[in-house]
């Protein structure tokens, strides 16, 4: 029994919503893993992103995909949080529980969202080597559909 089925037709709305919201959270998901291949990304690329595939939504709808998104990334193990360190601005990773990290964040972000100044650079995520794996994975198949397409 597909989802649809399991809520029943006065609901294809709501499926329609969750699966879009879930197939822009996958295109969010994939593109971030490509651009972390290059480093670590702030958390601007991350609400640029999730704005970028959810057009429509309002800025606290954005606002809550975006910790959403961090939560579930961070918990797959995809991702560490952390922030630039030291004289060469190295990455280093946040020794707090996952809680706290999203606690610091949101009270960053949300609470100066119309002053991004104040948020995009407070917190960043760099690939964990899982997150790593599937992200060259993700450039293989990129590359192996562009060598069809260029056939």
């Amino acid at each position: 029994m597909n989802e649809a089925e399991l809520y029943g037709e006065q609901d294809d709305a709501r499926y329609a919503e969750r699966t879009s919201m879930s197939t822009a959270r996958d295109a969010v998901r994939n593109g971030l893993l490509l651009d972390a291949l290059g480093g670590p990304i702030d958390l601007n690329a991350v609400d640029w992103h999730v704005k970028h595939r959810n057009p429509s939504a309002s800025p606290s709808e954005v606002q809550n995909e975006t910790l959403e998104v961090i939560r579930a990334w961070v918990s797959e193990g995809l991702f560490r949080l952390g922030a630039p360190s030291g004289k060469a601005q190295r990455f280093a990773a946040w020794h707090h529980s996952l809680d706290h990290s999203l606690h610091k964040i949101s009270h960053a972000y949300v609470k100066h969202y119309d002053d991004p100044e104040k948020w995009m650079f407070s917190a960043w995520l760099a690939l964990t080597a899982k997150g790593e794996q599937l992200a060259r994975s993700l450039e293989e198949k990129d590359m192996d559909g562009y060598r069809r397409k260029a056939r």
